[in-house]
């Protein structure tokens, strides 16, 4: 019987500091949780520089509808994940383009987020990109040539470009003469080894 009394008095005690807590503290913890919340959104927004990863990604233009890029960072989870999202136009529908988009446009994004982070590089004013054409067709490609061309004029970037596709490696040729872009170009003949040009 005692301890029966004496669970009862801890219970009511509990009982007191929960509800003290729901009435006093929850809603100071909400707040404080919302604004750390939006404080981690803005800073991955900073991060990322979402402004000139939809520029980038414009300008290869891989998708006809959805064209704006956003980071959802969440935290309502045990787990927080940051989540990357297109919208469309009129921001009616959010996607998750790893579960809509084709491979190649899938390229196409990450080419755009790596592009805006290495052209906001204080420290480096060269790219270093490996084969970014994956699976793109010849609208996009073109456009990624494009692009390039534009970093390379405009931001005053070097970009060293490595790829094993030979229309590719020619169509950049055409396009990026050595005599305009002061470009030059390079094939292996095997691991290491430059292939000698005949002139």
């Amino acid at each position: 019987y005692l301890q029966t009394e004496n669970t009862k008095i801890e219970i009511n005690k509990m009982e007191d500091e929960l509800y003290f807590m729901e009435n006093n503290l929850k809603h100071l913890l909400d707040n404080e949780k919302d604004n750390v919340k939006k404080y981690l959104e803005k800073k991955v927004k900073d991060f990322f520089y979402t402004d000139l990863i939809d520029q980038i990604y414009n300008k290869i233009d891989p998708h006809p509808d959805f064209k704006d890029v956003k980071f959802n960072a969440n935290f309502d989870s045990e787990n927080p994940s940051l989540n990357v999202l297109v919208t469309n136009s009129n921001n009616e529908q959010t996607i998750i383009p790893n579960l809509y988009f084709s491979t190649a446009q899938i390229n196409v994004l990450s080419l755009s987020i790596f592009l805006a982070s290495a052209l906001n590089s204080k420290e480096y004013d060269c790219i270093f990109i490996d084969d970014p054409i994956q699976s793109m067709d010849s609208i996009n490609v073109l456009s990624t040539i494009d692009l390039l061309r534009s970093i390379v004029v405009n931001e005053g970037k070097q970009i060293i470009l490595s790829t094993h596709d030979e229309n590719f490696h020619n169509l950049l040729k055409k396009k990026m003469p050595p005599d305009l872009f002061n470009s030059k170009f390079m094939e292996l003949e095997t691991f290491g080894k430059v292939k000698q040009e005949i002139i």
